[in-house]
């Protein structure tokens, strides 16, 4: 049997046996090679399309769903993350004097004075350590003054 071009590739590409319409019924027809089932010219001239082929096990639409988890994916992420440029917003607001803070370098300090930008923290009383830390690198509080008040009181009541 001699192979043409045609049988080779088929060859190449797994396929094996010889097609079911010839090359040039297939070229009339619109399909090339690359579909999985070539459309055939009857006899009397009619193009006989192959049959519709199965949905697959997802479905017809299981690009179009994997589309809109994905941006109900991102859509949330977004949300968490404004969530928490608010929350820090609040925590920054709500710092006042004399506040243990941390920074998110680790640095844990007692605020001596706040400006609208920056905050003065001391870091050791003993030696009397003081850096200037910019408000936005505020992380956390650690103990409020405002509750050292009042367990002070609740204490002072309790003798």
């Amino acid at each position: 049997m001699a192979l043409d071009g045609y049988n080779v590739c088929l060859m190449l590409l797994g396929q094996s046996g010889t097609p079911t319409a010839s090359p040039a019924s297939q070229i009339l027809s619109g399909s090339g090679t690359d579909s999985a089932q070539p459309a055939t010219v009857a006899a009397d001239g009619t193009v006989q399309e192959p049959a519709a082929q199965p949905a697959g096990p997802f479905g017809d639409n299981f690009f179009m769903i994997l589309i809109f988890v994905m941006v109900v994916v991102v859509g949330f992420s977004m949300l968490s993350g404004r969530k928490q440029k608010k929350q820090k917003a609040a925590m920054i607001a709500a710092i006042s004097k004399n506040d243990t803070v941390q920074t998110i370098g680790g640095i844990i300090g007692r605020v001596i004075e706040l400006k609208p930008d920056s905050a003065l923290l001391e870091v050791d009383r003993n030696s009397n350590s003081r850096i200037t830390v910019s408000r936005a690198a505020l992380q956390q509080v650690v103990q409020s003054a405002t509750t050292d008040s009042v367990d002070s009181t609740e204490t002072s009541t309790d003798d």
